[in-house]
């Protein structure tokens, strides 16, 4: 039997854009828009601030060119993907898989070396298919047990797969170099400590932008030629061992070629975590629909009760800004009483601001503890948690509703407009509707028909 990882190299190298459903095609220029609107809506932060100022201090860094999102400065290839793809992740608001964020470190890097490259916009968008399939595929392989899981290991490991793969396919990797390019992701996989997790830190989102820079750094060394390398994800060659317990060798290769993994991403409807984006739904609507006002509001309960996620409110604060972000209560007090969804969204003032902290203290987690391992296992099945909401106001009104599926989940997805409204939410206080909608044009009207991706540099700059 052919090795693992020669067929995943082998399938990335042979993928033409003719193999790839009309369906599969608009899915990755929707993922495009919506990674791209949320690496533009993360530009007024600081942390935004600051990586664009690196990737400029680190300057140049040879003749291949990329335009930062957002920015419009032309650095460096990596230094353009580490900018972007850290912007990309800042808000929290880009896709999410059953084992990540790939998008943030696909989209930036597909972009940029295929503007960098002169590649078409056929090349880019067969690219990120193929990419998110090897990148999914394996990061299935090697889940770890749920209670290797619970101890915080996963979800950033394996993320380098879909930057290393969508740039060693752009640049023309193929054959033994493609299994060598798989070795290199291996090889440069980073350790997965829990303390990224545990301690809530903002450095989470700026390693998304650093494993998308070493994934072009990992394609180009492979292309100037590097020795042996070969049959890295073979249980042998070891990378398992490194990132997990496990190895389910059949995710490598069942359906392949005829399930493409970019179709089962969720593309969040919220720049919050993944497992709030139903909660917001549901306070979303349940606003809308009874007129609720905040400070009305005597209590909310949300069910089931998600560690890490659903903690009552710290009376002096959060003490990051991802903490926030991974926060139930915290996100919905930003809804109530907060500015409107963006960028703003991002401002460390909110962390301690005492409305926002006094409406937060009013959310509580109830019911059945439900852990995030299976809750990974249930999105992988096609399915999602279902949550509920039971609002309490002072006068005595019980308002109470359930969901399961959140906007942006496949069994829930955006339409092509719906899309479009996401992007002009995210980017509306950056952006002049004019350039909103050149680019949203230039993504799902253009992008087949572009014969050099080097003009998209004039549409990503505010």
């Amino acid at each position: 039997m052919k090795p693992y990882t020669q067929i995943l190299a082998d399938y990335l190298s042979a993928l033409k854009y003719e193999d790839i459903p009309a369906e599969v095609i608009e899915r990755a220029k929707l993922v495009t828009l919506h990674t791209v609107g949320a690496a533009i809506s993360a530009m007024r932060s600081k942390s935004g601030q600051d990586i664009v100022k690196i990737a400029k201090a680190l300057g140049g860094g040879g003749s291949a060119q990329a335009t930062i999102l957002g920015d419009g400065t032309k650095v460096g290839l990596g230094n353009a993907v580490l900018a972007s793809g850290t912007l990309a992740d800042l808000l929290d608001w880009e896709d999410c898989a059953w084992t990540g964020h790939p998008s943030a470190g696909a989209v930036p890097t597909g972009l940029a070396v295929a503007e960098a490259y002169h590649k078409t916009g056929k090349d880019y968008l067969t690219a990120l298919v193929g990419g998110y399939d090897v990148y999914q595929r394996v990061a299935m392989a090697v889940q770890p047990s749920p209670e290797r899981f619970e101890q915080g290991w996963g979800l950033h490991c394996w993320q380098i797969f879909a930057p290393t793969s969508i740039a060693g396919k752009l640049i023309g990797i193929q054959g033994d170099k493609m299994n060598q390019l798989l070795g290199t992701a291996a090889h440069m996989t980073p350790v997965a400590i829990n303390l990224i997790h545990s301690s809530f830190s903002d450095f989470y989102h700026f390693a998304h932008g650093l494993t998308a820079q070493l994934g072009v750094e990992n394609a180009l060394i492979t292309e100037a030629g590097i020795s042996t390398l070969m049959g890295a994800l073979e249980e042998d060659g070891g990378y398992y061992f490194g990132v997990s317990d496990q190895c389910d060798w059949d995710w490598y290769d069942k359906d392949l070629g005829s399930r493409y993994m970019i179709m089962e991403l969720m593309l969040k409807n919220w720049p919050v975590n993944m497992w709030i984006q139903t909660p917001m739904d549901l306070i979303d609507a349940m606003v809308k629909k009874h007129g609720i006002q905040a400070d009305d509001i005597e209590r909310i309960e949300v069910s089931p009760y998600i560690p890490e996620r659903s903690e009552d409110s710290p009376r002096d604060g959060y003490a990051s800004l991802v903490r926030a972000q991974f926060s139930i209560p915290f996100c919905m007090a930003m809804y109530l009483k907060g500015p409107k969804v963006g960028y703003d969204w991002l401002d460390a003032k909110y962390l301690k601001d005492p409305v926002i902290l006094e409406m937060a203290a009013k959310v509580h987690g109830v019911g059945e503890e439900s852990l995030i391992s299976h809750n990974f296992d249930t999105f992988q099945k096609g399915s999602y948690p279902e949550y509920g909401m039971t609002i309490t106001m002072k006068d005595g009104a019980v308002y109470s509703q359930t969901r399961q599926f959140p906007k942006g989940h496949p069994q829930n997805d955006y339409t092509r407009q719906e899309c479009i409204d996401v992007f002009k939410l995210a980017t509306g206080d950056v952006m002049s509707e004019e350039k909103q909608d050149a680019l949203c044009d230039f993504i799902l009207n253009k992008l087949e028909n572009v014969e050099d991706m080097a003009e998209i540099s004039k549409y990503v700059k505010l």
